[in-house]
């Protein structure tokens, strides 16, 4: 059975280690960053304090959930830039705004691969593939690369998805990974 290949991002589904907890903490992203941000995309902290999409061999800082909504009250917009019928469910290129991430180095993510991962690689380490999401229907593409190995990357593969519609055999499969290489469990800072 062939897999869809509809990359989606990453969203969080489970956590290792306690309950699951989709808590997510405001981000800032300035003006400068001119690469749109989706929900599903993975981030990375930048050195002013902002984030930014991340990028294959980026450390990561989390998944980005949502954006914040402008809030319309008395004539006053909220901190983000974008008026509530401009608003696509995304974070517009060159746009300042407030994002959503988890950022919990604990949380597990449901991520398609971008070619085939079989179950033998569970365990692996695999890096991100950032592919543009799309500003029509506000989806991210980031997908986990089908490349594998033990060595140092971004995400751990924790399990493929256990669904009768997921063939782990396949390309495009999907697997449950956790942040290898998480912003919050490095010692170095930024």
């Amino acid at each position: 059975m062939a897999n869809k290949d509809a990359p989606r991002g990453a969203y969080p589904v489970d956590s290792l280690g306690g309950p699951i907890n989709h808590k997510g903490r405001l981000y800032d992203v300035d003006a400068s960053n001119g690469t749109a941000i989706f929900p599903g995309d993975f981030v990375k902290l930048e050195a002013d304090g902002n984030v930014a999409p991340a990028a294959a061999t980026d450390e990561l800082l989390g998944v980005c959930i949502g954006v914040q909504l402008v809030q319309l009250s008395d004539n006053f917009l909220s901190n983000n830039n974008l008026s509530e019928t401009e608003h696509p469910g995304y974070l517009p290129a060159s746009t300042a705004g407030t994002i959503i991430v988890v950022d919990d180095p604990n949380a597990l993510f449901l991520i398609q691969s971008d070619g085939t991962i079989e179950a033998v690689d569970k365990g692996n380490n695999a890096d991100i593939v950032a592919g543009a999401g799309s500003t029509t229907t506000g989806r991210s593409a980031h997908e986990v690369s089908a490349t594998t190995g033990t060595g140092t990357a971004q995400l751990r593969l924790i399990d493929y998805e256990r669904s009768p519609d997921n063939d782990v055999t396949a390309a495009n499969s999907n697997w449950i990974v956790k942040i290898n290489e998480h912003f919050h469990v490095d010692v170095t800072g930024v």
